[in-house]
């Protein structure tokens, strides 16, 4: 993993890493977290890889860890609205942006999965959530709590099933787009073709 050079060097040394999620949905907001760790947490991070390799209760249980061992993270969120109006590459430079900017304070070491972000003096890194441990530990923090925006969604829009597939383009999805139109919280500039 990236950070394992820089800690032999430097174990205090503290690594943001950051990650989106939500990038690709029909509907619903595009999410970010970021994720402040140095050698000492390392302990706690035996199971953190990508979060798409984890199941939902160990996503969730890595979360619960991440809260009670008081690693500092945030997280942000650019609703459908902001995307339409200002494209899904700015909500998302947005996003990253803004969670990085709640736990920097010049002196950390700035992971972006993927995403070249200006500030921070941030390295991209390609496949982040499989070479960074500090990125794949943002991508579970912020798929969680995102999972759970939607699901609280789809108590107001249940005939999406957004608990399901949350607010990607599923058959279903598609499907009860075809027959129910779009809602409050789809992406009006996307190209949402129905079945």
């Amino acid at each position: 993993m990236i950070e394992d050079k820089v800690w032999l060097e430097d174990p205090s040394k503290f690594i943001i890493g950051s990650d989106e999620v939500g990038r690709g949905s029909f509907a619903g907001p595009i999410c970010a977290a970021a994720v402040k760790i140095n050698y000492s947490h390392l302990e706690f991070l035996i199971n953190v890889k990508d979060s798409k390799k984890l199941s939902v209760k160990k996503r969730e249980e890595i979360f619960s860890i991440v809260q009670e061992k008081n690693i500092d993270y945030s997280f942000k969120e650019s609703s459908n609205t902001f995307i339409d109006q200002f494209g899904i590459k700015n909500a998302n430079e947005k996003v990253l942006s803004e969670s990085i900017s709640d736990l920097y304070t010049g002196n950390e070491i700035v992971y972006v999965d993927h995403f070249k972000i200006n500030d921070f003096k941030s390295i991209s890194v390609v496949r982040g959530e499989d070479n960074c441990r500090a990125i794949a530990l943002a991508s579970i923090v912020a798929k969680v709590i995102r999972d759970n925006i939607m699901i609280k969604f789809s108590e107001k829009y249940p005939e999406y099933s957004f608990e399901k597939n949350k607010g990607y383009g599923t058959k279903d999805h598609r499907e009860a787009i075809s027959k129910h139109g779009l809602s409050k919280i789809h992406r009006k500039s996307f190209n949402l073709k129905p079945i």
